[in-house]
């Protein structure tokens, strides 16, 4: 049986108080207000589609413990398998813990989903894949992935210089 909030609250207004927090920022009453949320549903979801599981592991990510920011955001994922903003928060903790392979995937996936419905700019999408790229030594892949985010956005200095970089490491192999 699942455990009925407490009299004068209900989940969506437990929610709405760990988003406030979140905003505020006040991490700890944002944490203690959506782990009582998940307490009482696991499988909560705000009618715009936010889940605790992704507040609780941006938490975790901003304060760098990406170990336990990645299971959050893949119980987020878990519950919804195209949330956007959990792929792309998962994507950037497994790609500051060297698991290059699964944020591409991430990151692909992201960029999979169709763009009228994506919020991620495409072009902050290709510059990601192509530095976890850069991060496995695949100069080739990264030089792809980057020439298409500089494709995208011909001026940013970020892709100019990636770009450049793995041209400069691809002649020198050869």
């Amino acid at each position: 049986m699942t455990p009925q909030p407490p009299p004068g609250e209900d989940i969506a207004a437990l929610f709405e108080e760990g988003r406030r927090c979140f905003r505020k920022p006040d991490g700890l009453g944002a944490v203690r207000a959506l782990e009582k949320v998940i307490d009482l549903d696991p499988a909560y979801r705000h009618p715009d589609g936010d889940n605790p599981y992704f507040y609780l592991g941006k938490i975790n990510e901003v304060e760098s413990r990406y170990k336990d920011a990645i299971a959050l955001y893949s119980q987020a994922l878990a519950n919804d398998p195209w949330d956007e903003e959990s792929l792309i928060g998962r994507g950037s903790c497994l790609s500051v813990t060297g698991q290059q392979d699964r944020a591409i995937a991430d990151f692909q996936k992201v960029l999979a989903i169709p763009a009228q419905h994506r919020r991620a700019p495409v072009q902050h999408l290709l510059y990601a894949i192509a530095e976890n790229y850069r991060q496995k030594n695949d100069y080739a892949a990264a030089l792809h992935w980057g020439q298409q985010a500089l494709e995208k956005e011909p001026d940013n200095f970020r892709h100019q210089e990636l770009v450049k970089e793995m041209q400069a490491r691809l002649m020198v192999k050869s």
